[in-house]
């Protein structure tokens, strides 16, 4: 579970988030919603530890939080073959040096992803394999908490579809609890069982996916 009392983060010359009261219980698909400014990165940054509250407390029950990082082109090392790429978080989260054969292999199958591609630099795959890897690179290790910020923004139609799928799959098989960032509400929709809404950095809205149409929220 994770928990957010009353937090507020600013710089000194701006107020970014006021008043978060925030409530997330294992295993829940929840939407993070808002425009560009209002908030949602700097919420993620704080509930992984990147940033720390100016007020309040934030409760989590476990340490397991990672993310998939927004720009698959810019969190691969381009002189790193894939391969190299994913044994290096492996041995140092998982501690499994000898496991990649278990733990990869299957999930590149999920994804879709032909083992050669291991043997190739970041700029030698299509977009959306790469973000694909960014994906893999991170659910392999099993967090509790996973958190994606945008990583559907740069992809196509296609590219998009395929991934969103991938996260439904990856959240039924794991158990994990997901949290989702976008300033698309369609993508969300397609996802999620929760959406949160940021605005100017506070919480407007908070409501069940299945209800965004429901004449009952107005």
């Amino acid at each position: 579970m994770l928990k957010l009392k009353n937090v507020a983060f600013s710089y000194p010359d701006q107020e970014v988030l006021t008043h978060i009261n925030l409530t997330i219980s294992a295993g829940e698909l929840v939407g993070v919603i808002g425009e560009s400014g209002s908030g949602k990165s700097t919420l993620m940054d704080l509930i992984l530890g990147e940033l720390h509250p100016v007020q309040g407390v934030i409760e989590s029950d476990t340490e397991r939080i990672l993310p998939i990082f927004q720009q698959a082109t810019q969190s691969f090392n381009p002189r790193q073959q894939l391969r190299t790429a994913i044994e290096e978080p492996l041995k140092y989260y998982a501690n499994a040096e000898y496991s990649f054969d278990q733990i990869v292999l299957p999930l590149m199958k999920k994804l879709d992803l032909d083992t050669t591609l291991l043997n190739r630099y970041p700029d030698q795959v299509s977009g959306g394999q790469l973000q694909r890897f960014n994906v893999l690179r991170t659910v392999m290790l099993q967090p509790d908490i996973l958190i994606c910020d945008e990583i559907t923004a740069s992809l196509d139609v296609i590219a998009e579809r395929k991934l969103i799928d991938i996260l439904k799959n990856i959240h039924k098989e794991q158990k994990s609890t997901m949290i989702i960032i976008s300033h698309d509400i369609a993508v969300l929709y397609q996802i999620v069982d929760r959406m949160i809404v940021l605005n100017h950095g506070t919480i407007v809205d908070d409501f069940k996916a299945k209800d965004i149409f429901s004449a009952e929220r107005d």
